[in-house]
């Protein structure tokens, strides 16, 4: 199916796999109870879309932009999402594991019931976003931004925390003792703590 075909429509129990999109402008597509399964996206950009009960399995959503997009009860293992960017964007019971998620932006976005596991989520911005019972299991969040994010019951473990900022967006977040020393360096920074060894 085309990319253009896909603007405005609402189509259900599609199989899409292997489709490629790259590059495409999507609007308005009501997408249910399908699978997008190594669907090539990257560098596209979707807008005012929702996927809900889709399998996007191994898909290559590098550099997409998207705005307003929601995403219900969706897979998202082995995806790619490098440079991704989700402003505003509804994510809820998604599960996501071994994703490549690096520089993804999910700037004032929403999610409830969302799990990571093993993403690669280095430089990833949270910035203004609300996430509400999130799992991070063995994440890497190095230098990952947080200011302004509201979160509840958002837990972390076996994550990378090294060089975070906007830490005092992380009051109410439940982490490991592990965790919380791989972040004490952004901590100090932000309480203006000088770290040393020895006495």
């Amino acid at each position: 199916m085309e990319p253009d075909e896909l603007c405005g429509a609402t189509l259900t129990r599609q199989n899409l796999d292997g489709e490629v999109w790259i590059g495409a402008q999507i609007d308005e597509l009501e997408l249910d109870d399908s699978s997008l399964q190594r669907l090539r996206a990257a560098e596209g950009t979707w807008e005012r879309c929702t996927f809900t009960d889709c399998d996007l399995t191994g898909a290559d959503l590098a550099g997409l932009t998207t705005r307003d997009v929601g995403l219900v009860r969706t897979t998202l293992d082995g995806a790619r999402l490098t440079g991704s960017s989700w402003l505003r964007s509804r994510w809820r019971d998604v599960e996501a594991t071994d994703v490549v998620a690096d520089l993804l932006s999910a700037h004032s976005a929403t999610w409830t019931a969302v799990t990571l596991t093993g993403a690669n989520l280095r430089q990833a911005d949270f910035s203004g976003a609300a996430l509400q019972r999130v799992r991070f299991v063995d994440c890497d969040l190095t230098e990952a931004r947080f200011a302004g994010m509201r979160a509840q019951q958002v837990t972390m473990s076996g994550c990378r925390l090294e060089g975070i900022a906007g830490v005092d967006a992380l009051r109410g977040v439940t982490m490991t003792t592990e965790d919380a020393v791989g972040a004490l360096g952004s901590f100090a920074a932000h309480l203006g703590i000088t770290l040393k060894e020895g006495r």
